[in-house]
């Protein structure tokens, strides 16, 4: 019978509960549970789901430069590369595995396969029919996920490069500033932990979630390749001839690029990049790398 459904949950989900996206409150946990169930029980590593969620990844973005029966098959393989993403953190928790070179490749994976989806939908269309439009749609949300992604990133980079280019804490302020600065840092603590998780409602933030999620598009992706299946190129308003799939990306060619905008501008005017090192600094103060790392 093996490990519980509940202790599953407690384990494996509970602890990340807080950071979940959109896309797995709404269908990544409950689709990969069963996954890391079977994983778990016999005792698989989780190197194996890592893997795996790459493999689909590069599989289903390849079948994108195709049409029909395939490109479906290639967007269900995406949808499983997702799901496969959240049972190699479900099964590293049960197993209480920490190996950050997967954290490296992850990250790595992940700025790799999505920019692929995109160019392989392009090639699709442009093989199917012709136009050229396609892949400037491509390009633009691609640009878009990767800008977006890096912009999000680049607070914990440099506060990450400045941490560890300095060993002790007392490193980070000077003597004069250090109660003021250390009074700072030990109320942002205190205020990180309270922060509210996101949640799924009936409101903007959740809307603005599920337009511009990567994973929830894929669903979306699967539901158009299925739909061309069906009913075949159609007429558009102002676009003339077009398939679901190239709704698709014309939807995130102009969505990604609003939504990074967007981004930048609230980022800049609230000072986010200042709050979230500030942040990261509150959460890191207690601790210091053991002398001897610096000989």
């Amino acid at each position: 019978m093996g490990v519980s459904w509940s202790e599953l949950r407690r384990v494996c989900q509970a602890p990340v509960r807080d950071t979940n996206d959109v896309a797995g409150l709404l269908y990544g946990d409950h689709a990969s549970l069963p996954i890391t169930k079977v994983m778990v029980d016999l005792r698989l590593s989780p190197d194996l789901a890592s893997i795996g969620f790459f493999v689909c990844g590069l599989a289903g973005a390849a079948l994108q430069t195709t049409f029909g029966g395939l490109a479906a098959v290639g967007a269900a393989l995406l949808v499983l590369y997702y799901v496969l993403d959240c049972v190699d953190g479900e099964v590293a928790r049960f197993q209480r595995v920490c190996d950050p070179k997967w954290g490296y490749f992850d990250f790595l994976f992940h700025m790799l396969v999505k920019p692929l989806v995109f160019c392989g939908v392009a090639i699709g269309l442009w093989r199917e029919s012709g136009a050229v439009w396609p892949i400037f749609a491509a390009f633009a949300a691609s640009t878009a996920t990767l800008w977006l992604k890096l912009f999000l990133e680049t607070p914990g980079i440099v506060f990450l490069k400045e941490f560890l280019r300095r060993s002790r804490k007392q490193d980070f302020i000077g003597e004069t500033s250090r109660p003021m600065v250390v009074r700072a840092l030990e109320v942002e603590l205190a205020s990180a932990g309270t922060r509210e998780p996101f949640r799924l409602r009936p409101d903007l933030v959740t809307l603005r979630a599920l337009m511009t999620n990567f994973d929830v598009g894929l669903l979306l992706l699967f539901g158009a390749t299925l739909a061309d299946l069906a009913v075949g190129p159609f007429d558009a308003p102002l676009l003339g001839t077009v398939t679901c799939r190239g709704l698709w990306v014309l939807y995130y060619a102009v969505i990604l690029p609003v939504d990074f905008a967007d981004y930048v501008r609230t980022y800049v005017a609230k000072g986010h990049f200042s709050h979230e090192v500030t942040r990261l600094l509150a959460l890191a103060h207690h601790f210091s790398l053991d002398p001897r790392r610096d000989r």
